[in-house]
């Protein structure tokens, strides 16, 4: 845990321990509600993240606070949605092709990025299309949500384009700002699910060895970093806090050091992902489809 405070400008805690990470996201006291923060730097970097996680006056469901507006009633009633999904895509369905042949072919040059889009979009829209400017959509969300670049993300800012790029998506959502976040930003955790699934399928031991289940586990990855604010003061693993002190949650690698799945999803906490069966049932899913198409016969059913 890293606390950078100074008076006026910064007040900060990083925090890339499981333990840690579990008590702040199932601590009430703790929101993404992002009230006023004195110093300056929180200021700056909670105004630009809510500025490209916002879309016509409303946050995105992943920067939403806890006691937002019927937040916990979309959270639940889109859990339900994909975990009804989740049997059919586990199995291997037809529109995972596209993916298991990506999955199949080291030499194809194709992005991966827009064939997820796909699968993705359509539990949001069954129109959804995805193609090259969605892909390029996604991926202006999700640069100017990166650290650095700053002049670029002024000058994207100043020119409207992360505004054009959530209004192409939105469109294309019917104004899903649940939907808009899993194409835009969510997904890109599962590209990289995608890139060591495929690097798995490669090894032939691996790919014999690896059962569909194994698979949604292994190319699990979490978001980098999640935001929240501390309501009141307190302390946390002999660190002193105050109220307004912005805290984020690097799950990522969290996740990596100690290996805890739970750092995916944080699925036992308010703000869980909606998502955290559907994701490992579709890279099982796809995985399935991609060693039975090999000539493997299907594996662990």
């Amino acid at each position: 845990m890293e606390h950078k405070h100074i008076s006026g400008l910064v007040d900060v805690i990083k925090v890339d321990q499981p333990d840690e990470i579990l008590k702040v996201a199932r601590d009430s006291s703790f929101d993404r509600a992002f009230g006023p923060s004195k110093p300056i730097l929180n200021s700056l970097l909670i105004s630009r993240i809510l500025g490209v996680l916002s879309y016509k006056g409303h946050r995105f469901p992943a920067m939403s606070a806890k006691k937002a507006n019927g937040r916990a009633r979309k959270q639940d009633d889109l859990w339900r949605k994909l975990n009804s999904e989740v049997s059919e895509i586990r199995s291997g369905p037809q529109f995972l092709e596209p993916l298991a042949e990506w999955t199949r072919n080291a030499n194809s040059d194709i992005a991966v990025g827009p064939l997820l889009q796909q699968v993705i979009g359509r539990s949001f829209n069954p129109n959804f299309q995805a193609d090259a400017q969605t892909w390029g959509a996604a991926q202006v969300i999700a640069g100017s949500l990166a650290p650095g670049n700053t002049w670029r993300n002024l000058r994207w800012r100043l020119s409207g384009k992360v505004t054009q790029a959530k209004a192409l998506l939105a469109s294309k959502l019917n104004d899903d700002l649940a939907g808009v976040h899993g194409v835009s930003v969510a997904i890109h955790n599962i590209v990289k699910g995608m890139h060591q699934m495929r690097t798995l399928y490669k090894d032939e031991a691996h790919r014999n060895a690896m059962t569909p289940e194994t698979i949604g586990h292994l190319c699990l990855y979490a978001p980098g970093v999640v935001l929240r604010q501390a309501t009141e003061e307190g302390e946390l693993g002999g660190c002193p806090y105050s109220s307004g002190t912005l805290f984020l949650l690097e799950l990522e690698k969290a996740r990596q050091v100690s290996g805890d799945e739970s750092m995916v999803f944080l699925g036992d906490t308010w703000s869980r992902c909606p998502a955290e069966q559907w994701v490992p049932a579709l890279l099982e899913g796809v995985w399935r489809r991609a060693t039975t198409a090999s000539g493997h016969g299907p594996i662990g059913i």
